[in-house]
């Protein structure tokens, strides 16, 4: 496992041999990151990525990931907050560029202030690559008038023989969700924390330590 925090998250390539696994741990505190980061995954191996981001500021994260041999399969999870005047775009994109290759990507964020949260991603399925299997589900929850949230997943898909499946929500909070606490005497701070940590909690399975530590603090923080 290789795990990158704050300034350590820069322009890197990491190649994964043949039927190993390659697990990536990311997590910003201070200023986010606008880095590129490439993956190429070679026959039957596996990369697990994941990236908490809790930071300010102003920028693009890319991660792209090549999967390159037979079996190569790939899972990257984000989860973080834009708050202020942030504005943050952090795209993950997937090349299947081998048969029976899979892959999932997963994003999820909270935009408050007047900040700006954007997902973007690529996945492609390249002509002759049968039996692959990719999907993507983003999902921006916006908290404050002032903020903004986008969602844009792409798929490209030049074969037949293949699953592929894309989701794109932004939105506010379950007005549902938030009567259903309410009615049961929870106030409306306490109703919004709850959910906020239940939305990104998810994350720190990926985490251990005193990281895992850090990132909980943040999103229990939060409000």
């Amino acid at each position: 496992m290789q795990i990158l925090v704050d300034e350590q998250i820069k322009d890197l390539e990491f190649e994964v041999a043949a039927n190993q696994t390659f697990t990536l741990r990311l997590a910003a505190f201070s200023s986010f990151p606008s880095a590129n980061i490439h993956i190429k995954v070679h026959e039957g191996g596996v990369f697990d990525g994941a990236f908490a981001d809790f930071s300010k500021g102003k920028g693009t994260f890319n991660v792209h990931v090549d999967l390159l041999g037979e079996g190569a399969s790939a899972t990257w999870h984000f989860a973080g907050r834009s708050s202020e005047d942030s504005e943050k775009i952090v795209d993950a994109s997937v090349d299947h560029l081998s048969p029976k290759t899979v892959a999932e990507v997963s994003q999820y964020g909270i935009a408050l202030g007047q900040s700006k949260l954007t997902f973007v991603g690529d996945s492609h399925i390249h002509q002759g690559m049968v039996g692959c299997q990719t999907s993507q589900k983003e999902k921006i929850i916006v908290f404050d008038k002032g903020a903004v949230g986008k969602c844009s997943p792409i798929l490209r898909i030049d074969e037949n023989d293949v699953s592929a499946s894309h989701s794109a929500i932004v939105g506010k909070l379950s007005d549902e969700h938030l009567f259903y606490m309410l009615s049961r005497g929870v106030d409306i701070d306490t109703a919004k924390r709850l959910l906020t940590l239940g939305y990104l909690k998810p994350v720190l399975a990926h985490f251990e330590g005193e990281i895992a530590e850090r990132i909980a603090q943040c999103i229990e923080g939060e409000f």
